[in-house]
């Protein structure tokens, strides 16, 4: 899995000017939770300091490969919203805003990979694309920009809430 965290790596390097000039997202890459991981989430979106790669809270889209990837060949990727109501404050209905982006996000998704709704509010969507070593690099980029596609839609819900 070194592949994926150099392949994740250069691309936080090659593209973190423009993710944050464009749209205002932070890219972090490392190891944790016996994965490699790369994260992309706007700093307004948790309390959490900018170099921790692990969230306590927050709005988040991790793109990860671990043992069981690796096993299925697949690398996974999902939304999380993680204990909102430290940024959104103690009334923030975190139910509510899952069941929202749950009931208006089903168009945005379309053409995703191998998304689903897991159950729960923390997950808002996951799914899986298919590891080749040789179109990790771009088959990553193309998740990164769908999610920088989704943020825009992403602010309106939180500005909603």
């Amino acid at each position: 899995m070194d592949n994926v965290l150099d392949v994740f790596t250069a691309l936080k390097s090659e593209r973190t000017g423009e993710f944050q000039t464009k749209h205002n997202l932070s890219i972090k890459a490392g190891k944790g939770l016996d994965a490699t991981i790369m994260k992309l989430m706007k700093d307004t979106w948790t309390t959490d300091r900018p170099d921790e790669l692990l969230n306590n809270n927050g709005l988040f889209f991790s793109i990860w490969m671990d043992a069981a990837c690796a096993e299925k060949a697949i690398v996974r990727y999902n939304l999380h919203a993680r204990k909102l109501r430290a940024i959104k404050g103690e009334a923030f209905a975190a139910r509510e805003f899952a069941r929202s982006f749950r009931a208006q996000g089903k168009d945005e998704l379309s053409g995703w990979p191998n998304w689903s709704y897991p159950k729960g509010p923390i997950t808002l969507f996951e799914g899986h694309f298919a590891y080749d070593a040789a179109t990790l690099r771009s088959d990553t980029a193309a998740m990164m920009d769908r999610f920088a596609a989704l943020t825009p839609f992403l602010d309106q819900l939180l500005a909603q809430s």
